[in-house]
C-alpha cells in the first residue's frame, strides 16, 4: 500500500481535506501532518514510509531525500516555485520532483497588476488620507499617474508574466521583456518586445520581476540596478525576495533613485522587525498572498494531488522538474 502525506498547515485546512479525498479515493491514503517548522529536516522521521509527499513551500534539503530513499518515490509541490527543494539530490536517489505548474498564472498576475495601478494612482496613500479626513488630494495636485504610454519591462517572460502581459494589453501601454528562454510565438501573439536587461533597466517605467531565485538571479535588483533605472520608474516583486538586495533598495526608495516599490516577497520571511522597507511610505508591502486566492489554491491543490495519483499510478507527468531522477532507478 503506497501512502501519502500532505504536509504544512499555511494551506487552508478545507483544501488540504479535498486533496486526502482525491487521493484516498484514488486508492493512496493520505495523512494530514500539520508540521511545526518550515523545514522538513526537523520532521524526516515522521516522513518515513510514504511512497509520496505532497509540500507547500517547506525546505527539502539532501540530508532529507537521502534518508527518506528507498520510500519516497515523489515530492509533488502545491505550488510553483521550487528553490526551497533540493531537486538533484533527489533526483540521485531516484526521488521525482513536480509542481503544480500554471495552476497560479493568472492569480499572481493580478496580484501584480493589483500593485501596478495602486502604485500608479497612489491608491493606498488615498485610502489613509480619507481614513485621516484628509480631503485636500480632490482639490490639490496629488495625482498619480497612468498606465497609458508607459513602458512595461517584464524580467522573466514565463506564465505569469505572458498572462500580466495580457491583462496590460488592453492599457494601451508597451510591453518589453527579457529572457534567456524565449519564446517569440507568445511575444508575437501579446505584441510583446524582446529586450535586454539593460533596455529594460533604461527604458522601462514600470519593472515587474518574474524570474525564479537561482544563482545566477539573486540579488540582481542591487544598487547598480536601481541607480540605471528611471527616477520616475516603479518596481513590482511578485516572484521572490531573493532577486532583491533589500537594502539598496531601501537606499532607493528613501533617496529618490527610483520612485516606488511593491512588493509581495521578503528574504527572509516573513521580514524582520528592523528591515528599512518596512517604515518607508513609497512602498507597498504583502505577505506572499500573491497566489492566495480561492481559485488559485483550489486550481493548485486538486493539480499536486492529482500528480501524486497520476505518479503513483504509473502515468507520465508533464511537470517534472528533475528527469533525471530515473538514472537512480536503473
Amino acid at each position: 500500500m503506497q501512502k501519502v502525506a500532505i504536509i504544512g498547515k499555511q494551506q487552508p485546512l478545507i483544501m488540504r481535506k479535498r486533496m486526502k479525498d482525491l487521493l484516498d479515493k484514488s486508492g493512496f491514503p493520505t495523512d494530514l501532518l500539520d508540521m511545526d517548522t518550515r523545514n522538513a529536516a526537523d520532521w524526516t522521521d515522521k516522513l518515513e514510509g510514504y511512497a509520496a509527499i505532497i509540500s507547500a513551500g517547506e525546505k527539502f534539503p539532501a540530508v532529507v531525500f537521502e534518508k527518506l530513499a528507498g520510500s519516497l518515490k515523489l515530492l509533488s509541490r502545491y505550488g510553483i516555485g521550487t528553490d526551497e527543494i533540493d531537486k538533484a539530490a533527489a533526483a540521485e536517489h531516484g526521488i521525482a520532483v513536480c509542481n503544480a505548474a500554471g495552476t497560479y498564472s493568472s492569480t499572481v498576475a493580478e496580484c501584480a497588476m493589483g500593485m501596478i495601478l495602486c502604485l500608479l494612482r497612489r491608491l493606498p496613500d488615498a485610502d489613509r488620507e480619507v481614513r485621516a479626513g484628509d480631503w485636500s488630494r480632490f482639490y490639490e495636485s496629488k495625482a498619480g499617474t497612468q498606465i497609458e504610454g508607459k513602458t512595461v519591462g517584464l524580467i522573466g517572460f514565463g506564465d505569469i508574466a505572458k498572462a500580466l502581459a495580457k491583462m496590460l494589453s488592453g492599457f494601451n501601454c508597451s510591453v518589453i521583456a527579457y529572457d534567456i528562454f524565449w519564446n517569440e510565438k507568445a511575444a508575437e501573439e501579446l505584441n510583446v518586445a524582446r529586450a535586454t536587461l539593460e533596455e529594460i533597466q533604461k527604458a522601462a517605467d514600470i519593472i515587474s520581476l518574474h524570474v525564479p531565485a537561482t544563482p545566477e538571479t539573486k540579488g540582481m535588483i542591487n544598487k547598480k540596478f536601481l541607480e540605471g533605472m528611471k527616477k520616475t520608474a516603479i518596481l513590482i516583486n511578485t516572484a521572490r525576495g531573493e532577486l532583491i538586495v533589500e537594502n539598496d533598495l531601501a537606499d532607493a526608495l528613501k533617496n529618490g533613485t527610483i520612485k516606488a516599490a511593491a512588493l509581495d516577497v521578503f528574504s527572509p520571511e516573513p521580514p524582520l522587525p528592523d528591515n528599512p522597507l518596512l517604515k518607508l511610505p513609497n512602498v507597498f508591502l504583502a505577505p506572499h498572498c500573491g497566489a492566495g486566492t480561492d481559485e488559485g489554491l483550489e486550481r493548485a491543490g486538486l493539480f499536486a494531488a492529482q500528480n501524486v495519483a497520476d505518479f503513483l499510478s504509473g502515468k507520465p507527468l508533464r511537470t517534472i522538474l528533475n528527469p533525471n531522477y530515473i538514472n537512480a532507478l536503473k
